[in-house]
């Protein structure tokens, strides 16, 4: 059995019959005479139908299907998905299937979704995307991010209140900076003892190949004097240095393995375009998780928004993001970054309310990234109308195609010539993107150290808004003040930061997402963390006895 019968079938029955032509065989596949001939002689010989060759001219070759193929199809879906995996399962998903053996297929796929209990307890959830990168040095996605969280662990963890000590039991102050101490007995991934030389190797791999540079460039050196201790050569204060140390960037993983051996709670056991697989692992820094496998299964938008929405998800969580949707200009290669008064025009013309007014996840009107922090700046009506045609790149998803119509909409009507185009989040760093644009609709969601995601926001390369405005000299001067003043300033500076972008029509906030997120009742209360996604090494069921 494969797609292209399916297709063909689907195809007959539509038009209430049991044969078709070979010339609607391949309109309806896309495939070539010779493609589906050669499938033909299969399953003729399989008895699922009779291929009647056309003789002389007029007469078409004919595929008739046999009385029993409704009966055979059905079962086959039935005795073969007890033994495919679901990532092979999610690939029937796009086949033209008849629509009730669709659903049929789709009941199938959505029973085995959520917590199943075999030989091994696991959580099967789907995702619209495989899932990229995994090296710390490289995520800038939020469900990387907190998948992060489950594979490595940090010398401290920041819980957004206080922090933690966690590799690191200790930290003391010295003259030439601060010195931790390690914690024994914990393994790696790989087996692999940790040791001072581990850390101080995932360090230095960040200070020189890391993205962020700006923000970790207060440490000027890392090395280790003792199998565990640690030292860290900086002029800077101990909590900024501890809240840095806590970054997803600063996980620690295995020399030659980054990104997929770390000595979090779960390790990496499988990752493909299709799928992703986390085991438990035994013998972590942090307890045992209870559930035994965590599995991502790749599937198209329209079918993961089906399967969020059936009824047995009814446990609901809105998730207020820190962060906002936002509009940026492209001030490195496109012809706005010579026209303050045209993005200024733009600036006034966008109204945020009418995006709010939206709907879905638009939860409230953005000024900043702070939403409890959120006020207006007041500008003066010092713009023009340029009629030279704007290019407007926005993410494939559908809440993003929304903004940029109505945005481009609302341009439209002001005088300006907008182009609206897609891009993906794959791509949205690579050169030849940016290229392209001049405007770019994004969205930043910050983690649980607001102050510092807010710094790296402003100054990472794996920052759209740290790459477009990093050769501001304005900005970058009022970024460098960060580290030379303490903590407690910080929210002032963050303010006049946010004030200055805005100011200088380089960044557009547009509003404050809320975001809705629903889980099977079976799972009971989910803990979630600041981006939404559960604490899967918190996540338990109850058995059934």
């Amino acid at each position: 059995m494969n797609p292209k019968l399916v297709s063909i079938y689907r195809y007959a029955i539509e038009r209430d019959r049991e044969d078709v032509t070979l010339r609607e065989a391949v309109n309806a596949t896309g495939y070539s005479e010779k493609q589906i001939k050669r499938d033909v002689n299969v399953w003729a010989q399989s008895g699922w139908v009779e291929y009647r060759p056309g003789r002389g001219r007029g007469h078409e070759s004919v595929i008739q299907f046999a009385p029993s193929f409704n009966q055979v199809l059905t079962t086959w879906v039935d005795t073969t998905f007890a033994r495919i995996t679901m990532a092979e399962a999610a690939k029937w998903l796009e086949w033209e299937w008849p629509p009730l053996l669709r659903e049929k297929i789709q009941a199938h796929i959505w029973g085995r979704f959520g917590f199943e209990q075999t030989e091994e307890d696991r959580f099967i959830f789907p995702r619209t995307r495989a899932l990229a990168s995994l090296d710390p040095l490289d995520i800038h996605i939020a469900m990387e991010a907190s998948l992060a969280r489950h594979l490595f662990d940090r010398l401290f963890e920041w819980d957004g209140n206080v922090i933690r000590p966690s590799l690191a039991h200790h930290i003391e102050a010295t003259r030439f900076g601060f010195r931790l101490y390690i914690r024994k007995g914990v393994l790696f991934h790989n087996g692999m003892s940790l040791s001072a030389n581990e850390i101080v190797y995932s360090l230095n791999r960040l200070l020189r190949y890391g993205k962020q540079r700006w923000l970790f460039a207060p440490i000027e050196r890392v090395d280790s004097p003792a199998p565990f201790i640690v030292d860290i050569y900086t002029s800077a204060h101990g909590g900024y240095i501890e809240r840095l140390l806590a970054q997803t960037p600063a996980s620690i993983s295995y020399k030659g393995f980054e990104g997929t051996v770390g000595t979090g709670p779960f390790k990496l056991e499988r990752v493909s375009e299709d799928v992703t697989r986390f085991q438990a692992f035994e013998r972590g820094l942090r307890p045992r998780p209870s559930l035994d496998v965590v599995e991502f299964v790749t599937f198209s938008e329209a079918d993961h928004a089906e399967w969020s929405m059936r009824d047995d998800h009814r446990l609901v969580k809105w998730v207020a993001e820190a962060g906002a949707r936002y509009a940026v200009f492209n001030m490195r290669h496109s012809w706005l970054k010579d026209a303050p008064d045209v993005r200024r025009a733009i600036l006034r013309t966008i109204d945020k309310t009418a995006l709010v007014a939206l709907g879905g996840e638009r939860h409230q009107v953005a000024h900043g990234f702070f939403p409890e922090a959120s006020q207006e700046v007041k500008r003066e009506a010092e713009d023009r109308i340029d009629v030279r045609p704007i290019r407007l790149l926005h993410l494939p998803y559908a809440t993003a195609t929304e903004d940029a119509n109505l945005i481009a909409q609302q341009l439209t009507f002001a005088g300006f010539t907008v182009e609206t185009e897609v891009y993906t989040l794959s791509v949205l760093l690579e050169e030849e993107t940016l290229r392209r644009a001049d405007i770019i609709l994004c969205g930043e969601m910050m983690n649980e150290d607001r102050d510092l995601a807010f710094l790296a926001f402003m100054t990472s390369e794996l920052s759209l808004v740290g790459k477009l405005l990093g050769e501001d000299a304005t900005l970058r001067t009022m970024m460098d003040r960060y580290h030379q003043v303490d903590l407690d300033v910080w929210p002032h500076l963050h303010r006049e930061v946010e004030r200055y972008v805005t100011e200088q029509a380089y960044v557009v906030p547009l509003y404050h997402v809320a975001r809705e997120r629903r889980f099977p009742s079976f799972l009971g209360d989910v803990p979630i963390d600041i981006y939404g996604h559960p604490r899967y090494e918190q996540l338990w069921i109850r058995p059934s006895l």
